[in-house]
């Protein structure tokens, strides 16, 4: 993680060996401006404004090529903390393709390029280079806490499902986010979603899959009475009344799944 904090300004990389890419920071990205991009690496989108590694070829006009960071800067071998037995966490080796119809662990989206495998399993386990980079725990805002959980405990705010919806015996990663004393859960996928869908938009500017969820998180939090001592389980309600981002709320899930 340290290493994605200071990239170096260019590298050179097995997947365009042709050119060295470029760092192109948000600031460069905020001056002309830009659509979202998708990674020729792993295949999944990204801000036009946040930071990415992109082909400077010669002539100075470069090729069509762009990488996410945490995808140009991947380590050959991964454990991740929330995947292991008996507190041993599963190795991973970074995979220039998935075998077919992989699957993300993290997400449930199909693994189409650059990806983290690990063969310890019947099935095998498959992890996007981003959803691998996701943080543990983050203070956003000041005031909402958000943690990197192996599966929600309840129901997603936006899909209104613990799990994948296709398959219910899968489970999904999610944020739990915490704010005024209420809790709620956000699927990685649904945040995905949200963010391509903001990038779209407004070409968010600080180009993070977290920083795109906080209104909606905030709209569902607020609107969650404080669970008393008679109510421990009670779930996140899922009605949003009154919250000026409801509507663009299923219009983000809607709209970024049609765009996939």
């Amino acid at each position: 993680m340290k290493m994605f904090e200071d990239p170096p300004a260019a590298i050179s990389h097995d997947a365009h060996p042709g050119h060295k890419l470029k760092l192109v920071n948000a600031a460069a990205a905020a001056a002309g401006g830009g659509p979202p991009f998708r990674c020729d690496g792993c295949k999944e989108p990204g801000s036009g404004e946040g930071s990415r590694y992109r082909c400077g070829g010669g002539g100075g006009t470069g090729c069509d090529f762009d990488l996410h960071v945490c995808c140009a800067l991947a380590e050959p071998v991964l454990r991740h903390p929330l995947l292991g037995d008996n507190n041993n966490n599963l190795e991973f080796k970074l995979l220039p393709a998935a075998a077919a119809a992989a699957v993300c662990t993290a997400c449930g989206c199909a693994a189409l390029g650059l990806v983290y495998h690990c063969s310890n399993k019947k099935s095998g386990l498959y992890l996007h280079p981003c959803c691998a980079a996701l943080r543990m725990e983050r203070v956003i805002h000041d005031e909402y806490r958000a943690q990197l959980c192996s599966e929600a405990k309840l129901r997603c705010v936006i899909c209104g499902e613990k799990g994948h919806r296709a398959f219910s015996s899968r489970k999904l990663w999610a944020y739990r986010w915490r704010y005024g004393g209420a809790e709620g859960y956000l699927h990685v996928a649904c945040m995905k979603k949200i963010a391509v869908q903001s990038w779209e938009q407004a070409y968010l500017q600080d180009g993070g899959v977290l920083e795109a969820s906080v209104p909606i998180m905030k709209g569902a939090l607020q609107g969650r009475r404080l669970p008393g001592e008679d109510d421990k389980s009670g779930g996140l309600e899922l009605a949003i009344g009154g919250v000026q981002l409801a509507g663009s709320i299923a219009g983000a899930v809607s709209g970024a799944s049609s765009s996939n």
